[in-house]
């Protein structure tokens, strides 16, 4: 139903009467929704998802270059066992002046609740991850290069952001990143490893 404004209000348009007598209450998440929400993601993962190794790099521990503020004698925080959803990342090869370089790039899905139950950070740009300890990925793992048996990969995480909102809310069920392998300098070394 509409109702029309006179002129001499100022304005020429339709006004819109309200349905209810009360303003609508915005979309809130309680405690229980949010519990069951973090349950359904959390235990999708750990339905399908892959065991992972977590290093955070923490910055304010870590001694820094004076000049380039830069961390050189980095502190690490970990390793954190995690489960997550891992895509299968395709290698890249590339023939440079240096020789063969391989590059593997794509994403890993943690559920932020798997974060919290662990006590660990959430990830950011610099922290490491390594997965897939398995035969099929051992050739061509850190053990050619290394000479330790069935290392896994180690990954750089170069971007994150948070994922799995619900609705249009700010509440969010996991963390997304986009993790990437450099043959030509490879993320274990950072950690010592």
């Amino acid at each position: 139903m509409t109702t029309k404004c006179k002129k001499a209000d100022g304005c020429e348009f339709a006004k819109l009467v309200p349905i209810c007598a009360t303003p609508c209450p915005p979309f809130k998440i309680d405690e229980a929704d949010a519990a069951l929400y973090d349950h359904f993601a959390q235990e999708s993962v750990y339905a399908h998802g892959t065991e992972l190794l977590f290093w955070h790099q923490d910055l304010h521990k870590s001694r820094r270059d004076p000049l380039y503020d830069e961390p050189i004698d980095r502190d690490w925080r970990g390793p954190f066992t995690l489960n997550g959803f891992v895509t299968y990342m395709e290698s890249t090869p590339q023939m440079r002046e240096e020789g063969l370089v391989i590059r593997w790039e794509g994403e890993i899905w943690v559920a932020r609740k798997e974060l919290e139950d662990k006590g660990a950070p959430i990830p950011t740009e610099g922290d490491v991850f390594k997965f897939w300890e398995n035969r099929f990925f051992t050739e061509y793992s850190v053990a050619a290069e290394e000479g330790v048996p069935n290392a896994g990969y180690y990954f750089d995480v170069i971007h994150t952001k948070d994922d799995g909102h619900i609705g249009d809310t700010a509440y969010f069920v996991g963390i997304s990143l986009r993790v990437i392998r450099r043959t030509e300098f490879t993320p274990e070394r950072r950690l010592g490893a």
